[in-house]
């Protein structure tokens, strides 16, 4: 599918919004988001407008996610790190064009980390 001419992340993928862009492949863009809930926090998105799951290549996107992964960790030497995505509206997804987030975690950056991506449901983090 070709890049749609109002998604944010197509106009990113074409040069025409600015984004600091960390990662690049054949088929995905790695950069970081406008609104980062720690430092280095990236997207990583399909080149090709995609807006789930179901019509992803899986291997090149495996390749994409361990490269951008990479490139968080040499750039911001994290104590670990959360990759999670919003698929559909009910899982949070605002922007209909699929992506994943690399967040970078840092040692004391929440009082406990237990449960890591647990937390979309909060009373459920913690187990």
């Amino acid at each position: 599918m070709a890049p749609v001419d109002s998604c944010v992340f197509c106009d990113i993928v074409r040069g025409e919004r600015d984004a600091t862009v960390i990662q690049e492949s054949e088929t995905h863009l790695c950069f970081l988001d406008a609104h980062p809930v720690t430092e280095g926090h990236a997207l990583v998105v399909p080149k090709q407008h995609v807006e789930d799951l179901t019509a992803i290549d899986w291997e090149q996107t495996a390749g994409a996610l361990q490269l951008a992964h990479e490139a968080v960790v040499g750039r911001y030497d994290p104590d670990g790190t959360n990759i999670g995505i919003n698929n559909g509206r009910a899982a949070g997804q605002t922007i209909d064009h699929l992506h994943w987030h690399v967040i970078p975690r840092y040692e004391g950056d929440v009082e406990d980390p237990t449960g890591g991506v647990r937390g979309v449901i909060p009373e459920k983090r913690v187990y």
